[in-house]
This record gives C-alpha cells, structure tokens and sequence, in this order.
C-alpha cells in the first residue's frame, strides 16, 4: 500500500473554494506584464464543440461543461497511451490495467473497469465494444500523435448520443491530412519493454484528402502481473468532396495482436496470452443545402473477436474426486479433459444514422434518428451456441434558440427503445445568461437512463464441460436487467480576462443515480457440482447514488512562450448498496474526493522545449476486479528538442513518468514504479 500523505487536498471543500477564487483573482495581477501572444493562441481560445447538442457550438454556448485538449495540451503531456490523457479533465480517474491492459477511464468514479456509462468517439464512430461497454484503446488503429483535439463533455449527453453518453462523452478528433501532408514516422522505446512504432502518409489534393496509417505497440505492463499487450493496427481514412456541397467521408481499420489474459493462475483462469482482432469502418454522405443548414447518412460496422481457448485440467481434479465417482456427482458425465473460455467470443455491430440541421434567425436544430443491432456470439460468456442480438432503435432532437441578445435556451430530448425492454425518454434543458463579454453563466438539468449491454441482459459465465453444460456458475443475470436512472443539476461558469490569455470555468454540480446495476454475491447460489464452494455473482439493480461538488478549469497564456493549464475537482457522493453487493464490502468510496492536474509548457528558445504535468489522485476503490487504493501523487517531465533539416523536421523528446515514489493504479498488483521513454518523430515536407 502506497503510504497516504499530508496536503492541502486534507482540508474542507470550503476551504478549497476559497483558495480557487483568491487564485483566481490574483492571476490577473501576476499575469499583467505578460508578453504578447499570437493569432493562433486567439483562435484557440474559444474552442468549438460538436459532442454536446450535436450542434457546432462555441464552449460559452454549451448546456454542459465541456473540456477540451487540444493538440497544444497533448504534446505537452508527453502521454504515450491515450487514456492517460483523460488525467488533465475535472472529475476524470484513469486506471491501469483492470485485468488485460485494458484501461479504465470513468467520470465521478463508481467504475469496475468497464466504460458502460461513458460514449467514446472517433471520428464520429461509436469505439465503446457491443459486449461489455469497454473501449479498447490500443486497438483504436491511432496514437497520441495523430489526435487533433479531445472534446470531454463532463455530464449526461444522452440526448444526443443515445444511453451510453449516461455520463458523459469523449470525441477523439483525429488531424486532417492537410495538416501534416506526406511521410510522417514515429518510434517510441522505454521502459517496460515499451515500443510503439507509426508510419503515416497524408495527401491533400483539390478533392480527394486522404490519411493511411500502420502501427506496431508493445508492452509488458505491470511488473508480474499478466498483462502484457501487443497491438498490430493500420487505418485509412479520407474525405472526398464531389461538389461543393457534397462530400463523402469515409474510415476502414483493422487491429490484432495477442494480450496477457490477467489471469488469477486457478486452473480454470490461468495465466497466458489470448488473441484479440477487429475490423471497423464507416462512410458518411453529407449534404449542405444552406449557409449552416445540412444532413448527413452514416453507415458503419464493428466486428471482433477475442479466442481464449486453454486446458482447464481433469474433471476429477477439477471437482476433487476420483474419476470413478464423477457420475455419482455429475448424472450421465465421465472423466475428461476441461477446456477454458474465460473470454472467448464473437461481437458485430451494424448501425446507420440520419442527421439534419436546421438553421434559423433565432434558432438552430439537430434532428436523427438512429439503428443499431448488436450482436455476440459466446458460450462461456452468454452460456448459448448461437448469436444474441439486441437492436436498438432512436430518435433525438435538440434546439438552440437565441431569446435576447444575453439569453440562450438549449433544450434536447431522446426516445429510444430495444427489441429486449420498453422505451425510455431522457431529456436536459439548459439557459445560458451573458451579463457582459467574456462572463458567461449556465444552469441546466438534466433526466437521463442508461440501457444495459449485452453482457449485462445475457450474462451467464460458469465452469462448463465441453458439451456446454455449466457445473458451476461463475456470474450470472437471474432475471432483466432495468435501466440505470439519472437526474443531473448544473450550475456553471466561464470567464475571459486579460485579452482572453487567461480562461477559468466552474462547474457546481449534483447527481443521483437510481436502480444502479449491482454486482451481488449469493454465496447460496444453486450449484450442479462445486469447484470454488463460494457460490455466484449476480447482476441486479438495486443501488443508488447522490454525488454533490464542484469543478474547475483554467487555461492561463502567461506568455508566448509559457502556458499552464489547471483542473480540480471535489466530489462528496453517498451511495447505497445491497447487502452483500461488492461494492458494499469496502470502507471507501468508489469515487474519489479531490482530483486534481497541472500542466506547465514553456519554449525555451532555440527549438527546445520543456513541460510538465502533476497529477492528484485521492484514495478511492474500483469496483470487482480492482481494489482499494491510496492517493497518490504523480509529476512526469518532458524535454524537446526540434532540428529542422533540409525536407523533413526531427523532434526529439525525453519523457519521464512518476519522478517519484511507486503508487498503486486501479488494484494493489498494479504498482506503477518511475518510468522514462525516448520518442522520435520525423515529418517529411
């Protein structure tokens, strides 16, 4: 256990506050002899975001906070994986690795290392998997260094993206080709074996913009714990524009590569490595018919597979008798050999959406509607030989409309409804008031409900034989799953002050969560034989949670050389469980109390650079499959250096992580030790 330490994050919410605004008021005063900054920085400064109400919308004008990183914020972090990119957002917890190397990134906390309440976009395609709602973020065919902004709308965004933006929603925005055209090479290399190899090449041409991408990323994760992964992914993607008001995008990826299983070293769950593969792709038809009115129809496909085949032993070893007597326990069975599939399965994904704007004097709209079917194929995970499906059908809308000149009403609204439970409603309303330029003050609700996944409505894991008789159930949905209930209260606020070079948002907050999905331990659970005598797990609704706090971001321009950026959140949340429910078995919360990050970059001249980040996490637990874990603190440095040669430039980077001590990441096994990497990237004219 990493000891806990004393610091400010001990002191009373009120006190924190306090300390933001005095903060907050003297920034002014130290910044006032600042340099001066360019036309680039101006631009910036006042972010678009399209992930709130689907409508382009500038921050200020947005019915939720919203937080976005840029390509400035991304380079000066020097994260080698994306997800740790998420550290640098208000009320953001990244941990690494819940059992393979998947990572868990959850928004308030109360995660078990699944992203089942969070949309994650790429370039407008849905990345969240059909199965379990988990994002396999090495497996996405990017890097860090073909992203061109992040956008994290920190709220429920239901209303626009369906159940699964329950909480919030992540767009990952890649770079368009005319932004680095031609040969782009990047390799990485440090510790924990870690090697992440890219070769890009983009065109921009009259009509036809186009970006093909390889990638090769290696590593072997925590020290002694399975979960090493290797990840083999090339991407293609382009734009065609047909006639000015026509143009076709379109996007095709493939990823492979085998992962450590996370296994326990049981029999039935061993240590050892499981294939992983996944094919995506989409195309998009869009239609300008007006100065900002349009429409757009999208196809798009997922399908992957993961194969985790392994020898579970002798059934009489396995049940501990003599192999004479396994029919006195089993009727009808006799010895043999057992075979695993912890995670064996087959998913695809078919969906196809319709999305018009509509542009008035006073009011803007976004309309669609929305088809997606979803499917898995997998007898250890559903305990059925043949394909499930879940089609899901949806209709939204959303409407900015101008009241006065100070006033701004942005109201949405979803129904959506799936062959497996009745339809839903979720709606938000938001008013947004400009007493003046720069100031900007919002409050809004919202009611929102959170469909299960796949695993959730035909969860049935068990030790079975190989005919698929199940002799010991493992986790299990006795009965439908409801949906997961949210009411939301927002009241924020942004302001600009020294030409727009120093930006600071405060959001305060509160949400409740009903007939929350447990996972509850029958220790009574009805058995055909017992391997484990701890009996099953079982997926229900039953608990709830009130979380209340606040959160706040700034971005300071200090100079043209120097930039920092700020992120706090404080989070009071009181949750109730059922009895036995995993998440009553802890004495902390699922969701952390102070979170915290500070970004610093500053250009030393001469084409060197120098930044750094310190991270705060308080102590928390991840729910099944993690632990509890103390707080931590986390500073990584970065140096750059950048030599321009006759047709191509080399940047040079040295990046060290955890300059520290060694802290525990998402379950005690996970220690994450001081970690340096060299990255080289070579940009061709």
């Amino acid at each position: 256990m990493v000891p806990k330490q004393a610091s400010l994050v001990g002191r009373r919410p009120a006190s924190w506050l306090c300390c933001i605004l005095l903060s907050l008021k003297w920034l002014p005063v130290l910044a006032a002899s600042a340099e001066g900054y360019t036309e680039d920085d101006l631009i910036a400064d006042i972010p678009v975001a399209l992930s709130v109400t689907r409508l382009p919308q500038s921050v200020t004008d947005t019915s939720m906070a919203v937080s976005v990183i840029d390509r400035t914020m991304i380079e000066a972090s020097g994260f080698i994986e994306i997800p740790d990119l998420l550290r640098l957002v208000p009320g953001f917890q990244v941990g690494l690795s819940w059992r393979d190397h998947h990572a868990s990134v959850t928004y308030h906390g109360q995660s078990d290392g699944l992203s089942r309440r969070m949309q994650v976009l790429l370039d407008g395609r849905v990345v969240v998997g059909s199965l379990f709602g988990l994002v396999d973020w090495d497996r996405l065919g990017i890097t860090v260094d073909d992203i061109e902004r992040i956008e994290v709308v920190r709220g429920p965004a239901g209303v626009s993206f369906g159940s699964n933006a329950f909480v919030g929603v992540i767009n990952i925005v890649t770079q368009k080709p005319y932004r680095n055209p031609g040969w782009r090479f990047s390799a990485t290399t440090g510790s924990r074996d870690t090697s992440l190899l890219t070769a890009r090449y983009a065109h921009s041409g009259d009509q036809f913009d186009y970006r093909a991408s390889l990638s090769y990323f290696n590593t072997e994760g925590f020290h002694s714990v399975n979960d090493e992964s290797i990840a083999r992914s090339g991407r293609f993607q382009g734009t065609f524009q047909a006639t000015p008001e026509t143009s076709l995008d379109f996007q095709l990826g493939y990823a492979e590569g085998p992962w450590g299983r996370g296994g326990s070293g049981v029999s039935v769950d061993p240590v050892g490595t499981k294939e992983a593969s996944e094919q995506y792709g989409s195309i998009r038809l869009t239609r300008t018919t007006d100065p900002g009115s349009a429409w757009y129809l999208q196809f798009g496909f997922t399908s992957g597979e993961e194969n985790d085949k392994f020898s579970a032993g002798l059934l009489s070893d396995l049940l501990g008798v003599d192999p004479a007597d396994i029919g006195g326990v089993i009727p009808g069975q006799q010895e043999q050999e057992v075979f695993g599939r912890t995670f064996d399965y087959q998913v695809n994904r078919r969906d196809i959406e319709f999305q018009q704007l509509l542009n008035g004097q006073r009011y803007r709209i976004a309309w669609g509607l929305g088809y997606r079917k979803d499917m898995v194929n997998s007898l250890e995970i559903v305990g059925q030989k043949e394909w499930q499906a879940m089609e899901t059908f949806r209709t939204q809308g959303n409407i900015e409309y101008r009241l006065t000149d100070q006033l701004l009403l942005n109201a949405g609204a979803i129904y959506e409804k799936n062959n497996i439970s009745s339809g839903e409603l979720s709606w938000r309303l938001g008013l947004n008031f400009t007493p003046t330029k720069g100031h900007m003050f919002r409050l809004s609700v919202a009611e929102s409900w959170r469909q299960p996944f796949l695993v959730e409505n035909f969860h049935n894991i068990a030790v079975r034989l190989n005919d698929g008789t199940a002799i010991e159930t493992v986790q299990v949905a006795p009965e439908p799953i409801d949906p997961e209930r949210l009411r939301s209260y927002e009241l924020g606020y942004i302001g600009n002050w020294l030409d727009e070079r120093l930006t600071a948002e405060i959001k305060l907050y509160r949400e409740t969560f009903e007939d929350e999905i447990e996972y509850v331990w029958d220790p009574a659970y009805p058995e055909v034989a017992s391997i484990f005598n701890q009996g099953a797990i079982l997926d229900v609704n039953g608990g709830s949670t009130a979380i209340e706090g606040f959160e706040t971001g700034a971005r300071w321009l200090a100079s043209d050389r120097t930039r920092f950026w700020l992120s706090y959140a404080y989070a009071d949340a009181d949750q109730s469980s059922l009895p036995m429910a995993f998440r009553s078995l802890y004495q902390t919360s699922a969701t952390p109390r102070h979170t915290a990050s500070l970004l610093m970059s500053h250009d030393l001249g001469r084409h060197w650079q120098v930044s750094a980040g310190y991270y705060y996490l308080d102590d928390m637990v991840w729910i099944l499959w993690g632990s509890e874990t103390d707080a931590y603190r986390r500073l990584d440095v970065r140096i750059a250096r950048q030599f321009p040669l006759r047709n191509a430039d080399l940047k040079l980077e040295l990046i060290g992580q955890n300059l520290g001590g060694d802290y525990v990441e998402f379950k005690q096994a996970n220690r994450f030790e001081t970690r340096t990497f060299l990255r080289a990237t070579l940009q061709f004219h």
